[in-house]
């Protein structure tokens, strides 16, 4: 592969019909020392987080420690939420490093398949990098609405959906990265949704408000019982010892394997 990579152009990647079978162009081609150090995908509307990763929180490599290369550390596998497929816009926050030389016109293109259809292409341009420098990456994915047909089949053909990340300083590739992708089916009557956990204070929010919202019903229903009661209806206060019963509450987040998170 050494030297081939040279050939590989933006103009090129862009004319891809499906995910490429192989890198194209190996690790030693990242001569400017750029190193991703977080990566954080979002909601664009609700600013809910979906995905995270940094060095503190690696991301699921895929690979196997008997059959590993270098390659293996360019593949990742993630688990969405299948309602993912179905937001308008989606927000990312990449924050990287760059080695003692500037680097100018840092592009990306990001290329996403399922199977050998082309579902939506992105190309950003960062611009100029001084050297040295930590820099933040935020960008903006508008997702093209989806056939429902489609959605079904990449939800049931679980890690068919790929992409291919390709980064050039200028036209010279020097990082390309895969990524698989498999959606998980969310109860919709359930408000709780798989990604929940990385969105603590919303949740607590969230829970705060039902708390509050259930215990003003309660005491309503109390209230009405007593004057049931006091009447002589008996009916009012058993009503209201049923709803004020603890119900057990299903969580996608017990539910699911930890490898999903």
């Amino acid at each position: 592969m050494e030297g081939l990579y040279d050939d590989v152009t933006p103009e090129m990647v862009l004319d891809l019909n499906g995910p490429t079978r192989k890198f194209m162009c190996p690790l030693s081609a990242n001569t400017y020392g750029i190193e991703f150090l977080s990566f954080i995908i979002s909601d664009y509307d609700t600013k809910n987080l979906i995905f995270e990763v940094s060095r503190d929180r690696p991301p699921p490599m895929d690979f196997d420690m008997q059959n590993f290369d270098e390659d293996s550390m360019r593949k990742i596998r993630y688990t969405f939420s299948d309602d993912v497929l179905r937001l308008p816009a989606v927000a990312t926050q990449l924050v990287f490093s760059v080695g003692q030389q500037e680097v100018n016109e840092f592009r990306m293109i990001e290329r996403h398949y399922f199977r050998n259809q082309l579902i939506k292409s992105y190309d950003f341009t960062f611009g100029f990098c001084i050297p040295g420098s930590t820099n933040t990456w935020d960008a903006v994915y508008a997702v093209p609405p989806l056939d429902e047909g489609l959605v079904a089949e990449m939800i049931a053909n679980p890690h068919e959906t790929q992409s291919d990340s390709f980064y050039f300083v200028g036209d010279k590739l020097i990082m390309h990265n895969k990524a698989s992708y498999q959606y998980i089916v969310e109860d919709r009557a359930q408000a709780k949704r798989s990604y929940d956990y990385l969105n603590p204070d919303k949740a607590a929010a969230k829970g705060a408000k039902e708390a509050g919202a259930k215990g003003a019903k309660f005491g309503t229903d109390v209230a009405e019982a007593k004057e049931a009661k006091s009447s002589g209806g008996g009916g009012g206060a058993k009503a209201a010892a049923k709803g004020g019963g603890d119900e057990e509450v299903w969580s996608k987040e017990s539910d699911y394997p930890s490898e999903y998170f």
